[in-house]
């Protein structure tokens, strides 16, 4: 059966249900070990732009049926904050809800061009949704899985600068870590909790290779590869998922009376009904 998207799709724009995700050719600076991209059928470079000249007609014609786009989904999107800045301006007219996630620090002038941003966006009607990534904030799991990362610290002011401007923020414990222990879940909750409406998570993706090397002993758990639906096609990976745990984040979250989601799409359809 032929893809109604593969125009989409091969310029990496998966169109997935209502939202869009991008997918750029450029690379991450971070380069934090449990990473899915560079295993992705797709080449990556430093000198690529976050969203070329094609794939950003392409979202000005998108499907009827799309009401978000997604950025930030395998790169760094504030790793160029004026281009960043750029393409905000240009999707904020789009009629589309927009959501957005860092792990960058965020000077507060940079906050306040954001600011701009979302009163743009829902001044159309729209939502423009801000998350920062913070999978884990103990020394011994920073330095195994983000050694290149700015300090859960520096991100969670960011989080907080933003939150206070009134634009809707959650926090992404997003891969949700196997050797992450019960306790670091709950501290992660404890230390953002104030700056945000949500959380979301979700599995760990990987090869087996790269599982055998970061996971010793999980290996009893490697299944069939298979293709998640919010990826471009042609990518297959395990999806590792320690028993009970998105369980216990979902119960520390609602202890801390904030919502919890299974993903960003699913947050802002939340307050998409909410308005």
């Amino acid at each position: 059966m032929n893809n109604p998207f593969e125009k989409f799709e091969q310029q990496g724009i998966k169109i997935d249900q209502e939202r869009a995700l991008t997918y750029s050719k450029l690379s991450c600076p971070f380069g934090c070990t449990y990473c899915f991209v560079d295993e992705m059928n797709q080449e990556q470079s430093k000198g690529a732009v976050y969203l070329d000249d094609q794939q950003l007609e392409l979202l000005k014609n998108l499907p009827e049926q799309v009401k978000l786009i997604m950025l930030g989904c395998d790169t760094e999107f504030f790793q160029n904050k004026k281009e960043a800045l750029e393409i905000l301006e240009k999707l904020s007219v789009l009629g589309k809800d927009i959501s957005v996630i860092t792990k960058i620090p965020l000077s507060e002038e940079y906050v306040n061009s954001l600011l701009e941003i979302h009163n743009k966006v829902k001044g159309n009607g729209n939502i423009f949704s801000f998350s920062t990534s913070i999978t884990c904030i103990s020394e011994p799991i920073l330095a195994k899985y983000e050694p290149g990362v700015p300090s859960p610290e520096k991100r969670i002011e960011t989080l907080s600068s933003v939150y206070a401007k009134g634009i809707p923020t959650t926090v992404a414990i997003r891969p949700l870590l196997p050797d992450v222990s019960d306790e670091e879940i709950r501290d992660i909750v404890n230390k953002t909790k104030d700056y945000c409406f949500g959380y979301y998570s979700g599995p760990l993706y990987l090869k087996e290779e790269r599982i055998k090397l970061l996971l010793p002993g999980y290996e009893s758990k490697i299944e069939k590869e298979h293709q998640p639906h919010w990826m471009l096609d042609g990518n297959q990976y395990q999806a590792l998922e320690k028993d009970g745990q998105i369980e216990f984040l979902a119960s520390v979250v609602e202890e801390a009376n904030k919502k919890f989601f299974d993903g960003a799409a699913d947050a802002v359809e939340y307050l998409r009904s909410r308005k």
